[in-house]
């Protein structure tokens, strides 16, 4: 047990460091690479996709790969709304951390499906609207003519409204599948994007995302795979 904790230490640090082993690898059922450590910083602008987790296994011919992703994500929206005097205002915060994993440095071709599959998973996803309409105030007047408005009785009020909107979605774990591999060696790749959008009044809205710790798991398998119309690809696993 200590010899295996202690190799795949070294090939975490490699692959961590993007060395290159002196040694061959030889043919495994299993890879991985965890990281403890935060793998990207919150964001309050959009960012392409990013490598954040690596990992490398070879097979012989005609295998398949299961891939399991798992992420910590945070997400933060901030909105802020004033109004006054009947005057509606709104703020609005989305953010959005899609993954996808890239085989061999490349992304799911759904021609002849060579791949990870799915090709993008929403890894989380925020979505939230604030709107307010205050000081409902429509007229006032003086009915007993002593000067002095008494809102109570001589104004005409409207309500105030004030609505949170709030969208979600959370995966943070997902298998991905990838089928008849060639022989020889493959890298797996995690690759995560972040999108986020703001749109306020007069008030204010922010967002961020962003990564903590994560792994990767890779694990040789042996399955059937098959179209199913509006459903994707079937994996059926043969012992």
């Amino acid at each position: 047990m200590k010899k295996l904790i202690s190799f795949l230490s070294v090939v975490a640090v490699l692959a961590t460091f993007g060395a290159t082993p002196a040694f061959p690898l030889a043919s495994s059922k299993f890879a991985a690479e965890v990281s403890d450590i935060t793998l990207i910083r919150n964001s309050s602008s959009n960012a392409a996709p990013k490598t954040v987790l690596r990992t490398t296994i070879k097979t012989p011919n005609k295998k398949d790969l299961l891939i399991g992703v798992s992420l910590e994500t945070a997400l933060f929206t901030q909105t802020q709304v004033k109004s006054k005097g009947g005057t509606p205002d709104s703020a609005s915060a989305s953010a959005t951390l899609e993954v996808s994993v890239l085989l061999d440095g490349k992304r799911f071709n759904p021609t002849d499906r060579s791949g990870a599959f799915p090709p993008k998973v929403v890894f989380d996803k925020r979505a939230q609207t604030l709107s307010a309409t205050l000081g409902g105030f429509q007229s006032c007047v003086d009915l007993n003519g002593d000067g002095v408005i008494d809102v109570a009785t001589e104004c005409t009020l409207t309500d105030e409204e004030i609505e949170l909107i709030l969208d979600t979605m959370a995966a943070h774990h997902f298998n991905f599948m990838a089928a008849n591999l060639p022989p020889g060696n493959h890298t797996l790749e995690v690759q995560v994007g972040i999108g986020v959008d703001t749109s306020f009044g007069a008030g204010s809205a922010s967002a961020t995302a962003g990564v903590g710790r994560g792994s990767l798991t890779v694990e040789e398998v042996r399955a059937i795979n098959q179209v199913v119309p509006g459903a994707g690809i079937e994996f059926d696993f043969l012992q």
